[in-house]
């Protein structure tokens, strides 16, 4: 029994999806068999439910078990066996449900199901090919982005905050009259202090994380959180967005509107959504991809700061 999982690319495949994806019947006498999935359509992460079954009179021999796919694309979350009997006829089948964190364009291939009909001859009947497209957040409409769900804050500590606002702002002013004061009498003069721009910052605290031996120690979700962070704390110095605590799909959202080239778009896409994967789906890159990821993400805070200066940064725009 051949049974294998693959990539496909290219128009027809979305053409046979349709036409494919909720299975259809291939029978043969008095034996029938069906291959469907609840959705052809799929973020990573999200759990499809794939279902093999096979209809057949009750003299009818099933010499075969149906294998689970390969698990080297689809993760098997759970297996449910299936046997009932239907207008005099026997349904047996397996049911799968499944996620998957690899993105692309898939196939299940046949199923092949081997039987005897009393004495005759063993043979076998094929069920359909099944075709999946894993999308991430960012390419599709969203339904949830991979980030931690945060509890509703209650009112009260909202007004809380309100309150500190000004007390902090009252501290401030007291420190800068003080200091003023002391500066004025001692005739002291101020220190040289350099001041680094955003994207100085952002390279400075880059290159101390690539040193860094996290990777080595087996923290890649602690690695891939700086790294995310890093990142969207320079995008909102530098653009004046609302990075920090937005997810990859509602920054590549406010990118729309910010003259950025193409090619620097899609690898702050890249480098985001691996660095999600790493963070919430338990992905492990490959040394070649740790170092695609952290020279793309390099890139990004080169090719797009600006001649800026500490005072403040330059306009938007590449």
């Amino acid at each position: 029994m051949n049974r294998t999982l693959h990539r496909t690319v290219g128009p027809a495949a979305f053409l046979a999806i349709l036409l494919l994806a909720p299975g259809f019947l291939r029978a043969e006498d008095d034996i029938a068999v069906r291959a469907e999935v609840n959705k052809a359509f799929l973020t990573i992460g999200d759990p499809v439910t794939y279902t093999v079954t096979v209809t057949h009179a009750p003299e009818i021999k099933i010499l075969n078990r149906i294998p689970a796919p390969d698990s080297g694309i689809l993760e098997v979350k759970k297996i449910e066996e299936i046997h009932r009997t239907e207008k005099k006829k026997i349904v047996t089948g397996r049911r799968f449900t499944l996620t998957t964190y690899r993105l692309g364009e898939f196939v299940l291939d046949p199923v092949d199901i081997n039987y005897k009909a009393g004495e005759g001859a063993e043979q076998t009947i094929q069920t359909n090919k099944i075709y999946l497209t894993v999308k991430s957040v960012a390419e599709g409409e969203p339904k949830e982005d991979i980030r931690d769900v945060k509890t509703v804050v209650p009112l009260t500590k909202h007004t809380g905050k309100l309150l500190i606002i000004p007390a902090i702002l009252l501290a401030l002013l007291a420190a800068c009259l003080i200091y003023r004061n002391r500066t004025a009498k001692g005739g002291a003069a101020l220190a040289t202090e350099t001041v680094l721009t955003s994207g100085e910052e952002a390279l400075a605290r880059l290159a101390e994380l690539f040193d860094s031996d996290l990777l080595k120690r087996g923290f890649v979700k602690l690695y891939y959180l700086k790294l995310s962070e890093i990142l969207r704390v320079y995008l909102e110095k530098r653009y004046g967005i609302l990075a920090v605590e937005s997810t990859t799909y509602e920054i590549m959202r406010a990118f729309r509107d910010i003259p950025l080239t193409t090619e620097l778009k899609e690898k702050l896409n890249y480098v985001l959504s691996s660095a999600d994967l790493a963070k919430f789906a338990k992905w492990v890159p490959q040394p070649a991809e740790v170092l695609s990821i952290n020279k793309k993400a390099e890139e990004i805070v080169r090719e797009s700061t600006p001649a800026e200066t500490p005072e403040g940064e330059a306009p938007r725009g590449v």
